[in-house]
């Protein structure tokens, strides 16, 4: 099944060089204004993180990712609504980024959320828009087949210290 994949973009950047609007050109994503109240919220500033445990929502109501400036962003840029989650501690591959942690571009946060939750068809169509994807999966291959295998939060949360402690 391929996974939903709504954009809220805010048009903070140029939009010839946007992954999500990339993702959405490709015809990976559609934009939105309006999305399933149910849906999956990437929201890094979510108190629940995002694992295995969620491909349900997102096989039913999709996921959303909300495209706007790290420089700009807070939380008034996401809506109430919507099942907020934000992605355990991985590691940016995209040139902007590269090394640094939790600063993903759009495309990067789509695709682990889909690689945590199983749909790996969907990655593999959404590794090939860059070239550097194929960078960001190989940083963190091993830390996203672990944090596909967490059974709970508290595991999740256990990996995430094994590898950054």
């Amino acid at each position: 099944m391929k996974p939903r994949i709504y954009v809220v973009y805010f048009g903070e950047d140029d939009p010839r060089k946007n992954t999500a609007l990339k993702m959405v050109r490709h015809g990976y994503a559609v934009l939105a204004k309006r999305y399933p109240r149910k849906a999956i919220v990437l929201n890094p500033f979510s108190e629940k993180y995002l694992g295995p445990w969620d491909r349900g929502y997102i096989e039913k109501y999709g996921i959303i990712v909300v495209d706007a400036s790290w420089k700009k962003l807070c939380q008034k840029y996401f809506k109430p609504y919507g099942q907020h989650r934000k992605l355990p501690l991985l590691i940016a591959g995209n040139p902007i980024n590269y090394g640094k942690p939790f600063m993903l571009s759009s495309i990067e946060a789509v695709t682990a959320a889909l690689y945590i939750t199983g749909f790996m068809d969907a990655v593999e169509k959404l590794q090939g828009l860059f070239k550097w994807m194929k960078t960001f999966i190989e940083l963190n291959k091993e830390l996203l087949e672990e944090y596909k295998k967490a059974r709970n939060e508290e595991e999740l949360v256990k990996i995430m210290k094994e590898f950054f402690a």
